[in-house]
């Protein structure tokens, strides 16, 4: 595991102790990133753009990580995050013994089923002939899924099977290890699954002991055991999953488990595309259903961030909305942690949505000392970046945003933790890429609530002290400006306590 895979276990341990600053360091080789320490810092701040989800050939994308690669660096994005599907298996059984007689199939490609290694091994040679960017292997994962019906009458329906994590950062090994449904066999759970498969195995002994008798009870006993002993195979307690997909809805715990997995391995969960993309889908001899699931943002902890852009019906990061609600939260005390607002570009092939898909459609823009892998994953802990839309070479870009104290000795910018006294000082700029003018929308947005609208022409200053009476000691401003709903910027928050 690198070494800035096993730095990440104790990231968020400085926001709650209350750093004055956004500027992260690396403070030893068994914790996460520690939020404001300046001597992290190797240089100056400066933007890099970055694609995250992204599919290859290796799931359900149709260019090889090469051909994305020189993509990405022919349109200037510096970091691409790599997200292929983990598996795309799904398995039915007729009852009562549905494990031991389950048909499964691999839809698509996967990186379980053509190699993890393969996988690592790809991206990590990439890397070493493009120096200049920053190449991660990430993962997307579909922690459960439930069926109902029956594929032999043609009405199996298979549902949730998109409600998608993506896990970046985390190390070969536990990839290949995944608490997932349908990835071999882990006695993870062994402890967990062990009395059901004792009352098989209990049974079975009993009629044993029933075989001494003659007559109808000898052929009952027989009868018994071999129920048994099918049923002790079908229970085993060596599955990868500790969560029968034959017994409905489970809630939020088969993504916390996958998220808790994350977190104990060195990985960073992420959800993805948490609105209707493709709701329902005919796939064969069954029907996939997932319906919005905005309500996980609120129903999980200790995930790092959430997909706030995509091309679809996202509506979490509008005002007063999950994002907001999880964010308040945060700052009563309630959650361990913010979660940061990210742009999932989910790309497959320029084919998409007519032929007008891109890799630079949704982009991330991190703030960064250097370009490393351990830079990126500190400004992934500490929210130092902002999300954009945009399809025309006007796409918006933050010149700054920032918030000061009146005497402006204390100032930050996204994800920061400021301490201070007095009216909050907002600044801001947004322009256009190729230099334009074009009239934006700019909402201040301060614990869920849209406290001001600013409206210009790129490139647009706006300069705001904030003199409402605010009756909270502990708050935060994050902005959302807009274009259009295709051309969009949603910035992380910065808090600011008394």
């Amino acid at each position: 595991m690198r070494a800035p895979r096993r730095a990440a276990l104790a990231g968020f341990l400085a926001l709650a102790l209350g750093a004055g600053s956004a500027s992260p360091s690396l403070a030893g080789q068994a914790r996460r990133p520690r939020a404001g320490d300046p001597l992290a810092l190797v240089g100056e701040l400066r933007p890099y753009r970055a694609a995250l989800h992204v599919h290859t050939t290796f799931s359900t994308g149709e260019l090889t990580h090469e051909e994305v690669v020189s993509k990405a660096k022919a349109a200037g994005i510096e970091i691409v995050a790599f997200t292929d599907h983990e598996l795309i298996r799904m398995a039915w059984g007729p009852p009562p013994f549905r494990n031991l007689f389950s048909y499964g199939m691999d839809y698509r490609p996967s990186v379980l089923a053509i190699g993890v290694d393969t996988y690592f091994n790809t991206i990590e040679k990439l890397q070493r002939e493009n120096p200049t960017m920053i190449l991660i292997p990430g993962i997307e994962t579909a922690p459960f899924y439930y069926v109902s019906g029956n594929p032999i009458l043609g009405e199996l329906t298979i549902h949730d099977w998109r409600r998608h994590i993506l896990i970046l950062g985390m190390g070969r090994e536990a990839v290949k290890r995944l608490p997932v449904p349908n990835n071999g066999l882990s006695s993870r759970y062994f402890s967990v699954l062990l009395p059901g498969w004792l009352f098989f195995v209990g049974a079975a002994f009993f009629s044993l002991l029933l075989l001494i008798y003659r007559g109808w009870i000898r052929w009952l006993s027989v009868a018994m055991l071999l129920v048994s002993l099918l049923g002790a195979i079908d229970a085993h307690p060596f599955k990868s999953s500790p969560f029968s997909s034959y017994l409905g809805d489970q809630g939020a715990r088969p993504y916390q488990e996958i998220i808790n997995y994350a977190e104990e391995n060195g990985g960073f969960a992420l959800w993805a595309h948490q609105g209707s993309l493709l709701a329902e889908q005919k796939t064969g001899r069954a029907t996939l259903k997932t319906p919005p699931h905005a309500r996980m943002l609120l129903e999980t902890v200790n995930f790092w961030g959430f997909d706030a852009i995509y091309e679809d019906n996202f509506t979490e990061s509008n005002p007063g909305q999950e994002w907001d609600k999880y964010l308040v939260g945060y700052v009563n005390g309630m959650r361990p942690r913010p979660v940061w607002a990210y742009g999932g570009v989910d790309f497959h092939s320029e084919s998409e949505l007519g032929g007008k898909k891109r890799l630079t459609d949704i982009q991330n823009v991190f703030l960064m000392d250097e370009a490393s892998e351990d830079a990126f994953f500190r400004a992934l802990v500490n929210g130092r970046f902002y999300v954009v839309r945009g399809y025309t070479p006007a796409r918006l870009q933050m010149d700054y945003f920032r918030v000061t104290s009146p005497d402006r000795r204390a100032t930050g910018t996204y994800g920061a933790d400021l301490q201070f006294e007095g009216p909050p000082r907002v600044e801001f700029q947004v322009s256009a890429q190729d230099g334009s003018s074009v009239s934006v929308k700019a909402e201040l947005i301060r614990m869920g609530r849209v406290i001001r609208t600013f409206e210009g022409a790129t490139p647009f200053k706006v300069e705001f002290t904030d003199q409402d009476s605010i009756p909270f000691n502990r708050f935060y401003y994050r902005l959302d400006v807009k274009v259009s709903r295709s051309e969009h910027i949603v910035t992380n928050p910065v808090f600011i306590r008394r």
